[in-house]
Formats: C-alpha cells, structure tokens, sequence
C-alpha cells in the first residue's frame, strides 16, 4: 500500500483532502466512522481482503467517459482480457510511477502476446475532479499513447458502486488518497480473473494471468489456422529479467516442432499403410474371379 500525494504544496494538499474527503468519503470502503481529531488511514489487510474477495465477481456494465468525452460502457471491452488500474489525477507521485510501470510493463507484453491480445483503461475514481480533460491531461502529461489504452471517468455518483465491486477500497486524508496499488486483470466475460499487486508492476506479473486467459480461452466459432499458430506463438514465450519483456523460448520452439514432426511422420505412415493394404485386398478381389465365357 502506497500513498498517492498531491505535490503542490502542503495548504492545496490540505484543501484538495479535505474538499475530496466531503466529496468521495462515503464511497471509500473504510469510511468508518473515527474519533475527531484522529487521521484517517487505510486498513491495509482489509482493503487486500475486499480486493481478494471481488476475484470472480462480474464487474458492472456502467458507462463511463474517454479522454474525448465520448461515452463508453464496459461491456464494450468484452472479448478480450483487459487490465484495470484506479488513479487519482491529483497525484504527482506514486499514481504517475505506477502507471509509468504499468506502461512498460505492457510495452514488453505487447512484444510477445501482441497488443490486440488485451486492452487497458485506468479509471479517476476522484470525482469531479478526475474527468476526461483531467484524464487526457494526465495520459498526455505521462506520454501514455498505447493503442490498445484508454483512460475513463466514472459518474460521481457511480464511483461507490465501480469500485466496490472492484474490491479498490481507498480513504480520502489531507494529503491526498491512501489505496492499495495494484491492476485488476478481467477475463474476456467481464469476470475479475486476478489481482496484481505493485506500484512498479512487471511484464512477467501481468503476463502469467494474461497467458492463462488466452491460452484457456476456447477457439473462436470459425477457427482458423492463423487462430492455432497464434496459441503456439504464446505457448513459446518467456519472460526475460534481463530486459524485462517477453522472448521466444527457442528450446520450446524446437520441442514443438519435433513433436509435430513426429507426429506428421507417424500420420503419414499410418496413411500410406492403409492405402497400401486397401489396394492389396483390391487386387486380391480381383485376381480371384473367375475368367469369363469360359465352358
């Protein structure tokens, strides 16, 4: 658990807190009530617990805004996996590293998996604050130009109900938000598949649930060849430490082409084996009729 601060200064901290608080507090999944005078903070085994605890749950069909002010509703992002992240605008220090990590991260999946594998949105839970000129400001400000990324501004008053089923607990202080940092990685079905915990997330830790949700995924109701080379092509790849991405797994490559090979071989022997026993019994037939217009 990190927080996420406001680094303009200690009095807009202050009035920016203290302003969110009355606004978004009663969302926050630790919005107990507290004795005055004392500083609210996240309970952080708790909000891992309620994060846990959403793993399975089907997440809402709300309609959210992109950077252009368009509207788009989740359920547009079904049929592939998709990686959720939460941030806050406002913040200039563990929001923009996060989601800096989460960039490169994607970057080096991007690489082996292929960016139209798997979608991307961060989603401002502070509102009003957080809308789409704030968002765009924000990928801009931070060079996020993935194709396959979005950034969403929920409704103010769909906050609460966004994050809830999420499992994102987060608590409003002067200083800012305290939340867990993490991604929620979705399955193709709109279901929360896993959570990743981290504010400098590698390829390698987005990647083991990305792989399972393709390589699990069933085939598609036309399935083509390409579809097959494409589960291979994900089935050979590795992850890297030293470059922190993606690589073929060459011995994985060959092992699969032996095997194929071998297979094939087999096939084809099989095949001209039967070929060459179905034409012996048809001379066989043959030679034992009679002669015809014999006496």
């Amino acid at each position: 658990m990190r927080r996420c601060v406001d680094g303009r200064g200690v009095w807009r901290h202050r009035w920016a807190g203290l302003l969110s608080a009355l606004l978004i507090l009663p969302a926050a999944a630790a919005g107990a009530e507290r004795e005055p005078g004392t500083v609210p903070a996240l309970d952080e085994a708790e909000a891992v617990r309620l994060s846990q605890a959403a793993v399975g749950r089907s997440i809402p069909d709300l309609m959210l805004l992109d950077r252009q002010g368009r509207p788009v509703r989740l359920a547009a992002y079904r049929g592939k996996p998709l990686l959720v992240s939460f941030i806050y605008t406002g913040c200039f220090q563990v929001c923009p590293t996060q989601t800096r990590a989460l960039y490169e991260a994607v970057q080096g999946l991007e690489r082996m998996l292929g960016a139209r594998q798997f979608n991307v949105v961060s989603i401002g839970f502070n509102q009003p604050f957080d809308d789409p000129q704030a968002m765009r400001a924000f990928a801009a400000q931070h060079r996020i130009d993935a194709a396959n990324w979005e950034f969403l501004s929920p409704p103010r008053d769909a906050v609460a109900t966004l994050t809830q089923a999420f499992g994102f607990a987060f608590v409003a202080t002067p200083a800012g938000f305290d939340h867990v940092l993490g991604v929620t990685v979705v399955d193709a079905q709109g279901r929360i598949h896993a959570q990743v915990y981290g504010d400098k997330l590698r390829a390698d830790q987005l990647g083991k649930p990305l792989r399972d949700l393709l390589l699990d995924a069933p085939p598609p109701a036309e399935s083509r060849f390409s579809d097959l080379v494409e589960r291979v092509r994900i089935l050979c790849t590795v992850y890297d430490p030293d470059t922190g991405a993606y690589r073929y797994d060459y011995k994985l490559i060959f092992e699969v082409i032996g095997g194929l090979l071998f297979f094939g071989s087999v096939a084809v022997y099989f095949l001209l084996e039967w070929r060459g026993r179905r034409r012996a019994r048809r001379l066989s037939c043959t030679a034992s009729k009679p002669s015809a217009g014999m006496a």
